[in-house]
């Protein structure tokens, strides 16, 4: 948890970041909610298939109209210059605490996390606060298309 919160608390700050760096913090943080999500409810179609469903549709629609502003992208350099936002911070201690939630409740009370509605809602849950850093990379990532077009 101290490096979450080290890592977000970075991400707090402006910052330049090589083309390729801003990817492993969403598969990172995409490959912890599907961890939860699997260590929960295990490897079953409909977790899964919900989180992947939450995941693509979310990054999809934040990304088309909700894009991270002011990223800009230095060709020469390779590089983003990303301004600071604690939203990164707010969504892993959200996939971070949404597992340490499941996992409390899975030793106290496992007939809640073996419910169908407990399943649907914690994997869409996590699928959505994947998605959402997906979509902060893909909106990013549309900064080089428009340092391509002028």
């Amino acid at each position: 948890m101290l490096f979450l919160i080290v890592l977000g608390i970075q991400q707090s700050k402006d910052r330049k970041v090589r083309k390729y760096l801003i990817l492993p913090l969403p598969i990172g943080m995409a490959l912890l909610s599907y961890l939860g999500v699997q260590s929960s409810f295990g490897l079953a179609w409909l977790p899964v298939g919900l989180w992947f469903l939450a995941l693509v549709l979310i990054a999809y629609s934040v990304a088309k109209y909700f894009p991270v502003k002011k990223v800009q992208f230095n060709a020469d350099l390779a590089s983003f210059i990303i301004p600071g936002s604690w939203i990164p911070l707010v969504l892993m201690m959200a996939i971070f605490f949404t597992k340490y939630f499941v996992g409390v409740l899975n030793a106290l009370q496992p007939t809640i996390v073996s419910d169908p509605t407990f399943i649907v809602v914690c994997s869409i849950i996590y699928g959505s606060f994947s998605g959402l850093f997906v979509a902060r990379a893909f909106s990013m990532w549309r900064a080089i298309d428009s340092v391509a077009a002028k």
